[in-house]
């Protein structure tokens, strides 16, 4: 009686554990293990910009945090630093926050460990603003369409910032492989980003090495720069690397652009040949 009591227990066991490893999606199983989190910057710099965090968005998927995706401005160097699994998810948290009904289940598993997802409708409806971020993420999911070729010569790439006054972030791919990216002339607290750059399957994939920050100081009355703020080298313990897709630019076209040597789109940015 003892022993048929105690296989009863034992299967009674498995089958729980069994039940309770098929509510898991594979998504959650494939962050874990082949892209492992390892580190939130932000946790401890307290005063750095979000654009510091080149990480940021693996914290949001893996938390759900669909706070953080109220007004979606995405940030391409954010975008690239995500696996081909993470975009996927990273998009749907956008269909997942509006209750929709996915015909994934290993999807519909893995946004079911949240407690603010509620699958009602198949039939959901996007903002602007949120449209254009799903449609950012494809452009990072999607195949490049644009070979690269500038790998013999250095190239200072400026994203143009549809005709304002301050300057787009400049991207400089150095002949010797090293890169220098240095954000727009706006209120940010990273003054560049250094590392080494390669071209794989037509795609530009950055090894981000270390940044410069500005900490502390104050902005500006005129809110053009911040003062007083102190230069810090932030070194990664290991490279983040982020995947950058390659396009046609449409700008010239569709604006009458005739400046620039040659135009590409870079993420998600028109960008051309500077000459700073």
């Amino acid at each position: 009686m003892k022993k048929v009591l105690l296989i009863s227990i034992l299967i009674s066991i498995s089958t729980l554990a069994y039940a309770q490893n098929n509510r898991v999606s594979q998504y959650t199983n494939e962050l874990a293990s082949e892209y492992p989190y390892r580190y939130n910057v932000s946790t401890y710099l307290e005063s750095a910009d979000e654009l510091i965090d080149l990480e940021k968005y693996k914290t949001i998927i893996r938390n759900g945090d669909i706070s953080a995706i109220e007004k979606p401005y995405l940030n391409d160097l954010q975008l690239g630093a995500l696996s081909k699994t993470e975009l996927k998810l990273f998009r749907n948290l956008f269909y997942a926050k509006k209750g929709y009904i996915f015909s994934d289940k290993e999807l519909e598993k893995f946004f079911m460990q949240f407690d603010w997802y509620k699958p009602k409708s198949k039939d959901v409806s996007f903002t602007w603003l949120e449209e254009s971020a799903i449609n950012r993420i494809k452009l990072f999911e999607n195949e490049s369409t644009v070979k690269y070729d500038f790998e013999n010569r250095s190239i200072i790439w400026e994203t143009w910032n549809g005709g304002a006054d301050q300057r787009g972030p400049l991207l400089k791919l150095n002949k010797d492989k090293t890169f220098e990216y240095i954000p727009g002339k706006t209120i940010n607290r990273v003054e560049k980003i250094n590392g080494t750059w390669l071209v794989l399957n037509n795609k530009i994939i950055l090894s981000v090495e270390n940044e410069s920050v500005l900490f502390g100081g104050y902005v500006t009355e005129d809110a053009s720069y911040i003062k007083n703020g102190s230069s810090v080298i932030i070194q990664y313990k290991s490279p983040v690397k982020i995947s950058l897709p390659l396009n046609e630019s449409q700008a010239p076209q569709k604006y009458n652009l005739k400046w620039g040597e040659k135009w590409l789109m870079i993420g998600s940015g028109d960008c051309y040949i500077s000459n700073e």
